[in-house]
């Protein structure tokens, strides 16, 4: 199964984003789950991603991905949506802990598109499960982010 359909927005200045990079890390990830997907990717800023986190979910601050589910059941395999990476906050969190942008950028996405396939990290058991899964496929990728536990 491969990716369907994917829009890619570049809307910050703080780090080149690799659109074919993009393209080939959500395919084989899809690949992997075994879902094709309708997708859209917006990479932006530390400020854009404060005002979306708190017109959508009422937090005051900056976060790392926002994703949301478009529900749109044209089949069961596939998943539609939209990822949303700050690239600033991955940025600063592959400098403070010493990993590289792209493969934070990578777990951001990663993490994204667990939601978008029924991940969630609300609880404790479920963000356990969720984390573990981001582990594999960062290492299926050739990547050595860490992870929470």
């Amino acid at each position: 199964m491969t990716l369907t359909k994917l829009e890619i927005a570049d809307r910050q200045k703080l780090y080149p984003i690799n659109k074919n990079w993009t393209k080939k890390l959500v395919n084989r990830v899809l690949k992997t789950e075994k879902k094709v997907a309708e997708l859209s990717i917006v990479f932006i800023d530390n400020k854009m991603i404060k005002e979306m986190n708190k017109t959508f979910l009422g937090h005051n601050y900056a976060t790392d991905v926002l994703s949301f589910d478009y529900h749109e059941p044209s089949s069961k395999n596939t998943i539609t949506g939209e990822i949303i990476v700050s690239v600033e906050m991955a940025v600063k969190q592959a400098q403070k802990r010493g990993y590289s942008i792209e493969g934070e950028i990578a777990l951001y996405l990663i993490h994204g598109l667990l939601h978008l396939l029924g991940y969630d990290d609300r609880q404790k058991r479920d963000a356990k499960k969720m984390h573990q899964r981001e582990r594999v496929l960062l290492a299926n990728l050739g990547y050595r982010v860490p992870v929470p536990n």
